[in-house]
């Protein structure tokens, strides 16, 4: 393993190229899908009421973090993005999901 294999792993992790990635895939459709949604709110649910408390708040920040991201990504990337909103929408969201995940991590105990 030379350096410039490691530089040309590392071109992959540029901004632009994971934005690219993540407009190819439609991850911005991802907060309209109801397959995902469900999927996330049974998981969360089923977790939750079976007990598995560190688990259900693994989920919640993950998942909500994509919803997140799905959210901005639809809102545009760049200027118009900003100017769409998409900085408060992940500022705000951001708050949100950290907030359910410390309550649901440390705060919430039986």
């Amino acid at each position: 393993m030379s350096w410039t294999d490691v530089t040309d792993f590392l071109v992959r992790f540029r901004t632009d190229n994971i934005i690219q990635q993540l407009q190819d895939w439609n991850f911005g459709d991802l907060k309209t899908n109801p397959w995902f949604i469900g999927s996330f709110v049974i998981v969360i649910l089923l977790t939750y009421f079976i007990g598995f408390r560190k688990i259900c708040a693994t989920i919640v920040g993950i998942g909500g973090f994509t919803l997140l991201l799905s959210f901005a990504i639809g809102k545009g990337t760049g200027t118009e993005g900003i100017e769409g909103g998409g900085i408060w929408i992940v500022v705000g969201g951001g708050a949100v999901v950290v907030a359910l995940f410390i309550y649901l991590l440390f705060v919430k105990s039986e």
